[in-house]
């Protein structure tokens, strides 16, 4: 233990010797001499009665309450061990931290503000070093881990495990670890260095999978989605498909809560192509980041047309691509070696057709 100032130790020199002398029985103040001294000696042995002395307890008392009062106020503390000589701080990426708290703000954005002002009270020559966990893994260094350059936006699962990673970081000489997440998709919450959990619970829906059925060269769609809503009692959400379609599709779906639903919806493509979109909606969401499913749809070719028919052939298949190249503004051309064509009918006969090589709708056709 050391004092910051350790002159002022000194005055019990003067306060204990204060102490014992304010602690002395005061003497009588006048002496009256009798002749019956020994009838009051002998009264006060009767009466058991002791002639005034030090109280020797409470005068121990009084020094030690003086003693800690006086090393109270010459700033004792107690010699500092060495502490971390840098800084790693592990920060959950993952898309659950977009999900928004009671204050609107989501637990990303709350965590950057929990390093601003963490990062303002350390030293400026700490070390810092920053892991983002989930979703894509970032590290950043110094002054761009102090100033979380390039963090992205939270998305993807939480692979690591953020307990046993803290455990190794502690292992190192030297380092401190402080973690930051929101408690999903953890297997057990960091018990190593410094914790901060961004609570933000409430329900959430999410597009799980969209399986597309093309009916090229028809610009018919269909669309299989796999749906789920995680809510406190059974919810009504709003699916929503959009972009690239003659005409955008709604549905409202009942959803039972954590039960996963799918379904399917026939929609027409536009030929000009473009984003497609499948979104849900459902009430009070926390959590934007898996309310929705894109891709991109090319815009449809006007495909060539072939028509291969035997000799006993009628008119048939000429008949259908003629219509079907009038749906789709396609062309029908002739059946040669070299002509490269997106489609074909072939009517009656033996044909030889390759698995996969060619779009192909056959009638009465054997395939060689």
């Amino acid at each position: 233990m050391t004092f910051a100032e350790p002159l002022q130790l000194l005055a019990l020199l003067f306060v204990l010797p204060l102490l014992w002398w304010l602690s002395q029985p005061s003497r009588p103040r006048t002496a009256t001499l009798t002749p019956h001294l020994a009838q009051w000696q002998a009264a006060l042995a009767a009466l058991r009665r002791r002639p005034p002395r030090l109280a020797r307890l409470r005068f121990l008392l009084l020094a030690v309450a003086a003693a800690g009062a006086v090393a109270a106020f010459s700033g004792p503390s107690l010699r500092g061990r060495p502490g971390a000589e840098r800084l790693v701080v592990v920060l959950d990426g993952s898309a659950s931290m977009g999900a928004r708290g009671a204050d609107g703000r989501s637990a990303w954005q709350r965590a950057q503000a929990a390093l601003r002002a963490g990062f303002e009270r350390l030293p400026v020559e700490l070390p810092v070093t920053l892991l983002r966990a989930g979703g894509s893994l970032r590290r950043r260094h110094g002054a761009s881990a102090r100033a979380l350059l390039d963090l992205g936006a939270p998305s993807g699962g939480l692979d690591a495990d953020l307990g046993a990673l803290a455990r190794k970081i502690g292992d190192v000489t030297g380092a401190a670890v402080w973690t930051l997440t929101d408690g999903q998709g953890a297997a057990a919450l960091p018990v190593v260095g410094a914790r901060t959990v961004l609570r933000a619970s409430g329900p959430n829906a999410a597009v799980l999978s969209v399986v597309c059925d093309d009916r090229w060269p028809l610009p018919e769609l269909e669309l299989a989605v796999e749906i789920a809503a995680w809510t406190d009692a059974a919810a009504t959400a709003q699916i929503v498909i959009e972009g690239a379609l003659v005409a955008p599709v709604e549905r409202a779906v009942a959803f039972a809560p954590g039960v996963r639903r799918r379904e399917t919806f026939a929609v027409t493509r536009a030929g000009s192509g473009g984003p497609l979109v499948v979104r849900i909606a459902l009430p009070g969401d926390v959590l934007a980041g898996d309310d929705a499913w894109r891709a991109a749809l090319p815009p449809l070719p006007a495909p060539r047309i072939a028509v291969l028919a035997d000799a006993e052939a009628g008119p048939y298949a000429n008949v259908a691509a003629a219509a079907l190249a009038e749906e789709v503004g396609g062309l029908v051309v002739a059946a040669t070696d070299k002509a490269a064509v997106g489609v074909v009918l072939v009517d009656g006969g033996e044909a030889p057709l390759a698995a996969g090589a060619v779009r192909a709708i056959t009638f009465g056709t054997r395939l060689s």
